[in-house]
């Protein structure tokens, strides 16, 4: 058995990575048992051999991964609610199991041929969830006069996703095929093949348009320019001409156009109004809004290391309850800070911000170093998200990033 799992270790490792990569479509107990699985086999198998390869470089780049992790497990130090704040770091166990599956083994698990594996994997799932919701979903898609809240609301009750997480899941396997069809068009590859990936590509933008999630659509089109071109100029030239002739188009439709209007007639308001009588006149700008105002109002009291991870939803919503007395709709449903930076601010200061993104940093210095393209275009997409949604506090945002993060780093082909 010790024999067995020494020289079958590599392939059953890239087997758990290939069946996690299908987490669009997988139930979320079974996205948990996999994991689980996967990194206790790895642990048999460094318990067997691979302490022999372990030194001071893989603790340092586990330390990296696990900066998150790691500062808010401190942060129970001074939080009051810690059972609260003990959920907050369960779910984020993905961002330090992931690069152990890589750390603890003493071989290169991910070739060309596994890498692009795992690829086509996650670019099959998403196919499969989208035509799923073309097909149980197809007289409302094409139904006009339903409103885009409306619709994603129909998405999230078949898949139980987000709209926004969908979008950025869609967002990266655009990204990821474009980097891929540059790659096809350089190496002079079949035309069909390159037209079947252009055709995949526009139906992720077009489920993007309809989902109407502006960040993740955003995020998309910048990290892609930047992907494409390298020179100074032919990123300037073509990201305006395509940005402004797309966001032309999209102005003038409906259900992602709609939210991007809304935001050339911007105010800074607060909600007003008991929410049941008021709901179509409140925006989610205008809820933003309020969100952001507590959220600066309670970096300003704790800047440095913040409430603990386990206390900021409840001192939000005592800033909430506080401020904004003619409204009720921060109590009808609970609002967290809509942006991972604040989200970390708030939970353990601008100090554990600060390592957070210096962790990154020097792990994107190194993947630069080793010029692992795919990473920085993951890592920059990422951050760009992080500006209006608490990616690392849900599941599915979770092990997105655990995920990709760990399979992009570890990589061992390589891109300009």
């Amino acid at each position: 058995m010790k024999q067995f799992i020494i020289d079958k270790n590599s392939n059953i490792t890239y087997f758990f990575l290939i069946v996690l990569s299908l987490f669009p479509i997988l139930p979320m107990a079974v996205e948990s048992i996999l994991m689980i699985s996967a990194f206790l086999f790895s642990l048999l198998y460094f318990v067997l051999e691979g302490n022999k390869f372990w030194n001071k470089k893989k603790a340092i780049v586990l330390i990296l991964f696990s900066t998150l992790f790691l500062i808010y497990t401190l942060s129970l130090l001074y939080t009051q609610n810690i059972s609260n704040g003990i959920k907050y770091i369960i779910r984020l166990l993905p961002t330090v199991l992931f690069p152990v599956l890589f750390l603890f083994n003493d071989k290169d698990i991910l070739d060309t041929k596994r890498f692009e594996v795992i690829i086509i994997t996650y670019i099959s799932a998403l196919v499969a969830v989208l035509l799923f919701l073309h097909v149980s979903l197809f007289s409302q898609l094409y139904n006009r006069e339903i409103h885009f809240w409306e619709f994603r609301q129909l998405i999230e009750g078949k898949i139980k996703v987000h709209g926004t997480y969908l979008s950025m899941w869609l967002g990266f396997g655009i990204i990821l095929l474009v980097l891929n069809i540059k790659n096809l068009i350089i190496k002079k590859k079949k035309l069909l093949l390159i037209l079947g990936v252009l055709i995949v590509i526009g139906y992720f933008m077009y489920w993007q348009y309809v989902i109407g999630s502006r960040m993740p659509f955003i995020a998309t089109l910048v990290v892609c320019f930047f992907s494409i071109f390298k020179k100074k100029r032919q990123i300037f030239i073509f990201s305006f001409l395509t940005i402004f002739l797309g966001f032309s188009i999209i102005l003038k439709t409906d259900r992602l156009g709609e939210r991007f209007e809304r935001l050339k007639n911007f105010t800074f308001t607060f909600p007003e109004g008991k929410y049941e009588d008021n709901y179509p006149n409140i925006s989610p700008e205008q809820i933003r809004n309020g969100v952001y105002y507590c959220c600066f109002k309670k970096i300003e009291q704790k800047p440095l290391i913040g409430y603990g991870v386990g206390d900021v939803d409840a001192e939000l919503q005592s800033c909430y309850d506080e401020t904004f007395t003619n409204t009720d709709t921060y109590r009808v449903t609970s609002y967290n800070s809509h942006n991972q930076y604040f989200k970390i601010v708030l939970s353990c200061g601008i100090i554990g911000l600060m390592l957070f993104l210096i962790s990154h940093l020097y792990l994107s210095k190194v993947a630069f170093n080793r010029k692992l393209g795919i990473y920085i275009s993951f890592i920059f997409f990422v951050l760009l998200n992080f500006c209006f949604e608490n990616i690392l506090s849900r599941h599915d945002g979770v092990i997105f990033f655990g995920f990709f993060s760990s399979f992009l780093f570890f990589q061992t082909t390589s891109d300009t």
